[in-house]
């Protein structure tokens, strides 16, 4: 087998071939092209020289350079001020251009303030629900159930003892209490049946009159109620013609002795010391005789010796205030003396007496009229016992007696219970005459089981409970601090507008010529945003910008060179008056980011004067430093961390870091690494 290294595989036979058939084929197309006068020869290959790059190069030469600052700046005002609305709003209207001047106090803008009234409004309904949130969770009280949980446990631990003593008691013999109350519990019981079948015969004896009373109201009309009906008729006949004849001797004489009682008990009333047990005695005495009175006064009335139905009702009204009246005098004795109560009442009660005395002396003209009606109302009477009871009357007694039928059924059901009591009574007697057993032992026993079990549960409850109402005190507290948070923040938002009340204007603070108007009336602003700026047209002074990386490096009082269009060729000096100060801002105020420069203005020879918004180039020099190398900065290369500059060593291209020191806009300061007359590559040209 052949070795790899010899094995040159078919392309070694392949390419000569081919190298020959192309080689045919080129000659052939040389020969045959009709543009050629003749054969031309094959192109020689040239070399193409090596190309050298154009570089730019520097020498270090030693000189002296500066660090300064130099940015642009701007002519302004020395006094200038940018003025914003202090409340948010919409523009109303803008009463000054661009570069008018403006006097001190003069109105240059306005707000429209229509929704601050409704605003003011609600912030101030806001206050008031807040305020009755709060008064709410103040009011709102946390239950504590401890007190009832603690009684809850004791009543268990009391049932608990108890149980515990009677399954204690089951091995003693049987009290003779036991005993005794199982018998009267016996007698009671017995007695309870005796009763409600007693309830049953007199409920029987009901039926029976009522019954009665059916069968009287269906049969005939009775001759007797007749000749009642009849008298009744006789009866008010009279009192029509007493009403008409006048008031008796007698009933006047009645009225004014109750007048005459009336004034003396006020009297007495009123000039009653304080009370003697002899006071006493004749109080109840008086109190005795008016109930006496009353009860001859109720006995004339049924006996129908009063029969004028106002001198009636009269003097059943004076007899019952009398009663009164004398027990109210007793209760007063009893009590110390009279009260004013009491004294008014019975100034009351004289002129009641008063007042009877008129209506028996001056009766009424209803009085015959009333009678007449009494007349009319006995006939109607005389004509329904003629005619018997009405079919109405009739059925209402038949319900009556259904109704009492049922009842009976409800006593004979009670008969039932008690029988079923004084069974169980019996049973209770016999239980506690025999004694106690295994299966009472045994129910005692699970019954103290089972209250010592509740008894857990229940202190497991309370102090479940006591958790509960601790963490609701705690929420509680928690609600109540939030929502009085909530009345001081709506309380400030009712202060702010309150505040904002006029406040809608920009004013001008000073003489001036605004040089910036950014609103226009229909525009939505926000507070402290700087809509417009004003310039004092005294002193002028140049606004820089500097950015906050070279903030650290200047100070106030620094010199400061400038040069301007209208000076050419002329550096005017100044020095620095304000640095921006870095702080927090208010949201929505723009904060002032210049620096400000006092300048010297040149005043001899000065053909040209600064005018606002001018344009000024600032540098402030910071440090100068003489003797130094320099070289262009681009001949400084920076890789990562690496800083170094490259040379010509012949034609090798070389590197060497370097230490660099102050950078200028066009040249670098280096402090190690080159010499000076050193060449270093600058760049490429």
């Amino acid at each position: 087998m052949a070795s790899t290294g010899s094995w040159r595989g078919p392309w070694a036979t392949i390419r000569p071939a081919l190298a020959g058939i192309v080689v045919t084929l080129s000659v052939a197309a040389i020969a045959c092209n009709p543009l050629e006068d003749g054969p031309r020869p094959f192109p020689t290959a040239t070399v193409r020289p090596t190309s050298t790059p154009n570089r730019a190069y520097a020498t270090v030469r030693s000189g002296t350079i500066i660090d300064a600052v130099k940015t642009l700046g701007r002519v302004v005002a020395a006094q200038e001020a940018d003025l914003s609305f202090r409340n948010t709003g919409r523009v109303r209207d803008v009463y000054v251009q661009p570069g008018q001047l403006v006097q001190a106090g003069q109105v240059l803008a306005e707000l429209d303030q229509s929704d601050l009234p409704w605003q003011l409004a609600r912030a101030t309904l806001a206050v008031t629900q807040a305020e009755v949130r709060l008064a709410g969770a103040r009011a709102k009280v946390v239950a504590d159930t401890s007190v009832v949980d603690g009684l809850v446990i004791d009543l268990a631990a009391s049932q608990l003892t108890g149980a515990r003593l009677a399954a204690a008691r089951l091995d003693a013999p049987v009290p003779e209490a036991d005993l005794l109350e199982a018998k009267a519990r016996l007698a009671q019981a017995q007695a309870a049946r005796d009763a409600a079948e007693l309830a049953v015969r007199v409920r029987d004896a009901e039926i029976a009159a009522k019954r009665a009373e059916l069968a009287l109201k269906e049969r005939p009309a009775d001759p007797t109620d007749v000749a009642r009906a009849t008298l009744e008729i006789d009866t008010a006949k009279v009192r029509l013609a007493q009403a008409s004849a006048g008031p008796l001797v007698e009933d006047v004489r009645a009225a004014e002795v109750a007048l005459d009682q009336e004034r003396t008990r006020l009297a007495r009333l009123t000039d009653a010391p304080r009370a003697r047990s002899e006071d006493v005695e004749g109080a109840r005495i008086d109190l005795r005789r008016a109930e006496a009175a009353l009860d001859r006064v109720v006995a004339d009335i049924d006996a129908g010796v009063l029969v004028r139905e106002a001198t009636r009702g009269a003097t059943l009204e004076t007899a019952r205030n009398n009663v009164a009246i004398a027990r109210n005098l007793l209760d007063k004795l009893l009590a110390g003396g009279p009260t004013d109560g009491e004294l008014e009442a019975q100034r009351a009660a004289v002129r009641l007496a008063e007042v009877a005395i008129l209506r028996v002396t001056h009766p009424p003209a209803f009085d015959a009229e009333t009678a007449r009606t009494a007349i009319r109302r006995a006939e109607a009477a005389l004509a329904q016992v003629a005619s018997g009871a009405s079919q109405a009357e009739r059925a209402t007694a038949r319900a009556q007696v259904e109704a009492l039928v049922l009842g009976r059924a409800g006593l004979q059901g009670a008969v039932a219970v008690a029988e079923a009591n004084v069974v169980a009574a019996q049973a209770r007697l016999d239980v506690v005459t025999r004694g106690p057993d295994d299966l009472d032992r045994r129910d005692a026993a699970g019954r103290v089981a089972t209250l010592a079990s509740q008894l857990g549960g229940l202190r497991a409850r309370a102090s479940t409970n006591r958790q509960v109402a601790e963490q609701a005190r705690a929420i509680a507290a928690f609600d109540e601090e939030t929502l009085r948070r909530a009345v001081e923040q709506a309380r400030l938002d009712v202060g702010n507008f309150e505040n904002q009340t006029g406040d809608v204007r920009i004013i001008a603070p000073f003489i001036g010529r605004i040089t910036r108007l950014a609103v226009r009336p229909g525009d939505n602003v926000n507070a402290f945003m700087p809509m417009m700026n004003v310039s004092s047209l005294e002193g002028l002074v140049v606004k820089a910008d500097i950015s906050e990386a070279e903030l650290p490096r200047l100070g106030v009082g620094m010199p400061v060179e400038l040069q301007m269009d209208i000076f050419p060729g002329q550096v005017v000096m100044g020095r620095i008056t304000t640095l921006p100060v870095v702080t927090t801002e208010r949201v929505g105020a723009a904060p002032d980011r210049s620096t400000r420069i006092a300048v010297d203005w040149p005043t001899s020879g000065a053909t040209a004067r600064p005018e606002l918004g001018m344009l000024a180039r600032v540098q402030v020099t910071l440090l100068r430093k003489p003797d130094v190398l320099l070289v262009p900065n681009a001949a400084i290369k920076v890789v990562g961390k690496r800083k170094y500059v490259e040379y010509m060593d012949g034609e090798i291209r070389r590197s060497r870091n370097v230490e660099i020191g102050i950078v200028t806009e066009t040249e670098t300061e280096v402090l190690t690494g080159v010499q000076a007359g050193m060449v270093v590559i600058a760049g490429q040209t």
